[in-house]
């Protein structure tokens, strides 16, 4: 297969009139597609099987068109029943014709229905794959059984976003940071923790390091970023206003802009050159659950320690500064001791 069918759907921003050369959907395993907007943009055939569908699928999920979208439902919701059903079957459940299912498995990067149910039929049958059931009231009496699942969800959060991640643009993503004159980083919510855990992490190895948690601050930043800088959104959904809108002025500003999401085509990703996609899904209790955040953590994680030791000596050299600058904040190991002391023996 030639380099260029492999190429992910590039996003066009119209509002600037021009094309995002670099910015690509993090999924070169999906087998390609043309370029054009993200909308109308279907793969080139493949016959590779497509690794990891059922992550692809629940990230393009939102922007399909709706007859799409019902196929994408049940696909997602009954993986084992689809693989053994005739085409003219999930058609019926879907209450679409079988023109739009063959669309929605050309929109996914598969050929036709047939390459969906190998794809499917792959990702179910490997061994790392947990498949688990959603928590419910009947785990009440079970908290062994909730700490499974949750566990379980966090660990199917990784697996999925390690089979989404794209080494090039992760590679793209790490030179743009690694050139970067500072670092901008965008998210609200319960986003806002995971970009300032990653903004903390690069201020130690000697970035220039922009992170402020009020949202109308954040604006004020990006709208003010110099061309060599880079700004980094992290936002679950893609979608919260004020990561879409201070990507968008960073970018008006010349600065390269990341988008770390679940969700592609999205708001936020219409304004990303480099986009690095996450997954996790959410359940009845688990609402924007830890699992993402946790994926988002493991991805930004990876981007530092790439960095980081791509400039080794500068690095170990601030980290050094900053933990003699810190060292002194730090009890001494005998004070704690003596603590743990008084508390054992019951004295103050």
């Amino acid at each position: 297969m030639s380099e260029a069918s492999q190429e992910a759907p590039h996003i066009e921003d119209r509002s600037r009139k021009r094309a995002m050369p670099d910015t690509e959907l993090a999924v070169t395993r999906a087998g390609g597609a043309v370029k054009g907007p993200a909308r109308t943009a279907r793969t080139v055939p493949t016959a590779r099987l497509v690794d990891g569908v059922l992550s692809r699928i629940r990230v393009i999920q939102d922007s399909l068109h709706p007859a799409e979208r019902r196929v994408a439902d049940i696909v997602v919701e009954q993986p084992e029943q689809v693989v053994h059903l005739p085409i003219a079957d999930l058609a019926a459940l879907a209450k679409v014709s079988e023109g739009t299912v063959v669309r929605f498995c050309q929109s996914v990067g598969c050929q036709g229905y047939q390459s969906l149910k190998l794809a499917l039929a792959g990702d179910l049958a490997q061994p790392t794959l947990v498949l688990h059931s959603d928590v419910s009231a009947d785990d009440a009496a079970d908290p062994g059984s909730v700490a499974w699942k949750v566990f379980a969800s966090d660990i199917q959060a990784l697996q999925d976003t390690l089979r989404l991640l794209d080494p090039r643009a992760f590679a793209r993503a790490v030179e743009a940071i690694e050139r970067a004159s500072t670092l901008a980083f965008f998210a609200v919510g319960s986003s806002l923790a995971v970009a300032s855990d990653a903004a903390g992490r690069f201020l130690r190895i000697g970035f220039a390091v922009q992170s402020i948690a009020d949202a109308h601050t954040q604006l004020v930043v990006a709208s003010l970023l110099e061309a060599s800088a880079v700004a980094i959104a992290v936002s679950h959904s893609g979608a919260s206003r004020e990561p879409v809108e201070c990507l968008a002025l960073a970018r008006a500003r010349g600065a390269t802009t990341i988008a770390v999401t679940a969700r592609h085509p999205s708001p936020l990703t219409r304004h990303a050159d480099i986009v690095l996609l996450t997954m996790s899904s959410e359940t009845r209790y688990r609402e924007e659950a830890m699992a993402s955040r946790i994926a988002q953590l493991s991805l930004l994680d990876s981007l530092y320690v790439s960095v980081a030791i791509r400039r080794a000596d500068a690095a170990v050299v601030a980290l050094r500064d900053s933990s003699e600058a810190l060292a002194a904040h730090r009890m001494p190991p005998s004070t704690v001791s003596r603590k743990r002391s008084r508390l054992t023996t019951g004295t103050t």
